[in-house]
């Protein structure tokens, strides 16, 4: 294998990155919410949380992400996160090449949804706004499993196996036929019961090196794998932050959208988003109904599309963990203050919440054109039992017990979810 070469290439791999680090701080420090903001200290902080993340995701990319002859699976978490990582989730990344047979060995879990895809792209966005393109797809309806739960799922050009994956696709994009070739795979296990569902188990090889040593290090790999990681992080925070311009215009102030379709990402995934200014005085009740879709959740971020920290603080809820009112319906509480309901969402410090909701799966009977859209009522927080008369009161003692059993399941070692 042949490594790229860079003008900078005298340098260390480590002050390539170092100099990188810096970069991606003075492009988020001059995002536009930065410079308006009323407190520009604490999107400062923000964005030094969101930097952190991006660099452990890039230095995953670019150290143990970068050979596609010697794949294996990376697993994000809550510090290697980016783009609003799912809570709910567990994501398993890997890198292949095209061509190139693979073969995925494992067993089944117990996850309440499961998607594979094989795409072409980076993990996110990047500075022009690409994402990952899906090639192609598994769902966990049409995955084949024995009798025990194993299965085996075959990556190639040709098709071979009950779970095969193409690695390729022609489409014609702007009246040009274009050869599509896969360098990705991404797996998304989704949970509802964080204490009792388990995490299937997952390997990855190449065929045609199968049992092959990898190259050991050297100064041009070392520097190959540190402008890896340096290009993916700038490239990604430039992305992210471009994204989040464009969205934010597009959402209203205090309102969540009608549920949509998700473009080219999970099948049968819809979501509804918005953006809500947080006020210590004021408290946001989303009202969502509950769907026949297998997975459904509410999720807070912040502007940098920070997950903030889902293990210890409630800025998530799917709809096993969230107690339902006497019609069956969710009502949930944004606050700073906890608001003594079961269903409170933590902002977590961030200016303005960014809200996000997710169905996945959403049989195909089922039409969420037709369902009755979630509802955003902003209250005054001495005023918030007057409009919940029903609520039952959730008492101090019960939100240590709920935040303790959110801490142990999602930390555990090997985590379970």
């Amino acid at each position: 294998m042949t490594y790229a070469t860079n003008d900078q290439q005298h340098l260390q791999g480590s002050m390539l990155l170092a100099s990188a680090i810096d970069k991606a701080r003075s492009i988020m420090y001059e995002a536009h919410w930065v410079l308006d903001s009323s407190d520009p200290e604490q999107e400062k902080a923000a964005a030094e949380q969101q930097l952190k993340n991006q660099l452990v995701a890039a230095l995953d990319k670019g150290f143990a992400l970068h050979d596609a002859n010697h794949p294996e699976f990376r697993t994000l978490d809550q510090y290697n996160q980016y783009g609003l990582y799912n809570p709910d989730n567990r994501y398993h990344i890997a890198t292949i090449s095209t061509p190139g047979k693979y073969v995925i060995r494992g067993k089944r879990g117990t996850s309440a949804d499961l998607q594979i895809q094989v795409g072409t792209g980076e993990p996110g966005f990047d500075v022009n706004l690409t994402s990952p393109v899906t090639i192609s797809q598994l769902a966990l309806a049409d995955l084949v499993v024995d009798d025990d739960g194993h299965f085996e799922i075959i990556i190639s050009d040709c098709e071979e196996g009950n779970n095969w994956l193409n690695n390729s696709e022609v489409r014609t994009v702007g009246g040009v036929e274009k050869e599509l070739k896969a360098n990705s795979i991404l797996i998304r296990e989704s949970f509802m019961d964080w204490q009792e569902e388990v995490s299937g188990t997952w390997y990855i090889e190449r065929q045609d090196t199968r049992g092959e040593p990898n190259p050991v290090t050297s100064p041009e790999l070392i520097n190959h794998q540190y402008q890896l990681t340096s290009d993916y992080l700038l490239g990604s925070v430039r992305g992210w932050i471009k994204f989040v311009e464009q969205l934010r215009p597009n959402l209203r102030v205090n309102h969540l959208s009608e549920p949509r379709e998700t473009q080219d990402g999970l099948p049968g995934q819809w979501n509804s988003a918005g953006q809500f200014p947080i006020n210590s005085d004021k408290a946001i009740i989303i009202t969502v109904e509950k769907s026949t879709a297998p997975y459904q959740s509410i999720q807070v971020g912040d502007l940098w599309f920070n997950a903030l920290d889902f293990c210890r603080r409630q800025i998530s809820l799917n709809m096993a963990q969230a107690q339902p009112d006497k019609k069956g319906n969710y009502r949930f509480v944004i606050s700073v203050e906890d608001p003594g309901v079961a269903n409170w969402l933590d902002p977590a410090g961030a200016s303005t919440s960014f809200v996000f909701l997710r169905w996945q799966s959403v049989p195909a009977d089922y039409d969420m054109t037709q369902a009755p859209a979630p509802s955003v009522e902003i209250v005054d927080l001495d005023k918030l039992r007057d409009c919940l008369p029903d609520e039952p009161r959730f008492c101090r003692r019960q939100r240590k017990e709920q935040l303790a059993a959110r801490q142990a399941a999602s930390l555990n070692s090997p985590r379970g979810f």
